[in-house]
C-alpha cells in the first residue's frame, strides 16, 4: 500500500472553505445578514429623525439650500450605485458558468462602452462639483439687498464668544454661548479661533463651518418667521470639530426674537444693578472673578481692589465669558444647564462636576487652590444675587 503524503493531497482553497462554511453554518450567516439589514434600516431611520439639532427641519434659506444640496448629491449617488450594482448583478447571473460549459470567448476592450462609462461620470462629477462650489460660496455672503446684522464669533476651549459691533443704535454688545437675533433678518458671522480648531454648527439655521486659528471664515443665516411656530424661539448649536476633552460639551443656543423684543434686549444691555446690600457685596466679591470674566461698565473701586488682590493671589488673566447680560440668558456652562440660582451656585462651587475638563478651577487658583471653592456661603449667595439681579 502506498501512503499519500499531505503535500501531495489536493489543497483546499479559501473560496472552497468559505463555501463549505456557508453550507454547514448557513443558519448563522442568515441570522447575521438579517441583523445587518435591520441595523442598516435603524441607522437610516435615526439619520432621518427630527429633533433639536436636526438638519431635516430647516427654518431659514441657508439651511434649506444646504439640505437641497445634500439631497441632490445623495440621490444622484444612490441612483449611480443602483445602476452600477444592478449591472454587476445582472452580468454575474446572466453570464455565470453553467455545468458542462467550457471557457467562454475571451475579448478585450470595447471602445464604445469605455467612452460611455468615462464620459457619463465625468459629466456628473463636473456638474455636481460646479453647483456645489457655487452653493457653498453663496453661504459666505447674504444678498446685497439684505439688512445685515454683523456678529463676530470667537471660538475658545470650550465656549463661543459673540461680539456685536453694532447691535443697534451703535451699541456694542459682547456675550457668550447665547446668540440673540431678530427674526427675518440676515445675520453675517465672522468666525475666528482663539486657540485650536473648532467648527460652528446650527443645524436648523446653517452650518457647519470650521473655525480655524489665524484664519477668518464667514457664514450667514436667517430665521424665517413663516417657518417658526412661535417667538421667541430657541435653536441649538455646538462645536462640530474635536477640540479637546470638553468638546462634546461645547454647546450654545440661538434665540430668535421679534424685532421689538430684540430692540428691548439691546436697549437694556448693561451691568447688573447693585441696588441692594447683598448685590453690593456680590459686586465686590466678583472682583475675584474679574481676572478672567468681565462685566461691561464695571469700574467700582472695591471691585478693582478685589481684582488686584486676585491677581496677586495667583489668578490668571485669560479669556472667559463676558457676564454683563448673564441675568437675561436661558443657560450657563455653554448651554449645559438652565440658568437659575441653584444651577449657578452649583457651577461656581464645582465647575468640574458640571463640565469635566474646563479651565475654571486651574485658572482661578486664588479661589480653588485647595481644590474647593474658598468663598463663604454668604459670598457665594451674594455674587449669585448680583449676577442674576435677584431682589
Amino acid at each position: 500500500m502506498f501512503e499519500v503524503r499531505d503535500s501531495l493531497k489536493p489543497q483546499v482553497g479559501p473560496l472552497t472553505r468559505f463555501s463549505s462554511r456557508i453550507r454547514s453554518g448557513g443558519h448563522y450567516y442568515r441570522r447575521f445578514a438579517k441583523f445587518a439589514i435591520l441595523a442598516g434600516v435603524l441607522l437610516l431611520l435615526l439619520a432621518c429623525s427630527t429633533g433639536k439639532q436636526s438638519t431635516w427641519d430647516p427654518v431659514g434659506p441657508v439651511a434649506e439650500r444646504q439640505l437641497l444640496l445634500f439631497n441632490v448629491l445623495l440621490w444622484v449617488m444612490v441612483a449611480v450605485f443602483i445602476i452600477v450594482e444592478g449591472v454587476l448583478v445582472y452580468a454575474a447571473i446572466r453570464y455565470r458558468r453553467r455545468p458542462g460549459q467550457g471557457l467562454p470567448n475571451q475579448t478585450h476592450g470595447n471602445m464604445t462602452l469605455e467612452i460611455t462609462w468615462t464620459i457619463i461620470p465625468t459629466i456628473l462629477i463636473m456638474a455636481l462639483g460646479i453647483w456645489s462650489v457655487i452653493t457653498i460660496y453663496e453661504f459666505d455672503e447674504p444678498p446685497a439687498s439684505a439688512d445685515v446684522l454683523h456678529v463676530n464669533v470667537t471660538g475658545h476651549q470650550w465656549w463661543f464668544e459673540f461680539e456685536y459691533e453694532d447691535a443697534g443704535g451703535g451699541k456694542r454688545i459682547v456675550t457668550a454661548n447665547e446668540l440673540r437675533v431678530p427674526v427675518d433678518r440676515a445675520v453675517r458671522l465672522t468666525l475666528e479661533s482663539d486657540d485650536v480648531l473648532h467648527s460652528f454648527w446650527i443645524p436648523k439655521l446653517a452650518g457647519k463651518i470650521d473655525v480655524v486659528p489665524t484664519r477668518t471664515n464667514h457664514l450667514w443665516f436667517q430665521a424665517d418667521s413663516d417657518k417658526i411656530d412661535s417667538l421667541p424661539a430657541t435653536f441649538y448649536g455646538q462645536c462640530a470639530e474635536f477640540c479637546g476633552i470638553a468638546h462634546a460639551l461645547m454647546k450654545f443656543r440661538v434665540r430668535v426674537l421679534d424685532q421689538e423684543d430684540y430692540d428691548a434686549w439691546v436697549r437694556n444691555y448693561g451691568p447688573p444693578p447693585a441696588n441692594t446690600e447683598q448685590a453690593k457685596q456680590g459686586q465686590r466679591v466678583f472682583g475675584n472673578c474679574a481676572m478672567c470674566h468681565s462685566i461691561d461698565g464695571e469700574n467700582d473701586s472695591q471691585a478693582q481692589a478685589s481684582r488686584k488682590q486676585a491677581f496677586l493671589s495667583g489668578g490668571a488673566l485669560v479669556p472667559a465669558p463676558n457676564l454683563t447680560d448673564l441675568r437675561t440668558r436661558e443657560s450657563l456652562a455653554a448651554g449645559l444647564l438652565d440658568l437659575n440660582k441653584e444651577n449657578l451656585k452649583r457651577w461656581i462651587r464645582n465647575p468640574e462636576d458640571v463640565k469635566p475638563g474646563n479651565y475654571m478651577k486651574s485658572r482661578a487658583a486664588h479661589l480653588y487652590g485647595t481644590g474647593e471653592l474658598s468663598l463663604s456661603d454668604s459670598d457665594l449667595d451674594a455674587v449669585v444675587a448680583y449676577l442674576l439681579n435677584l431682589q
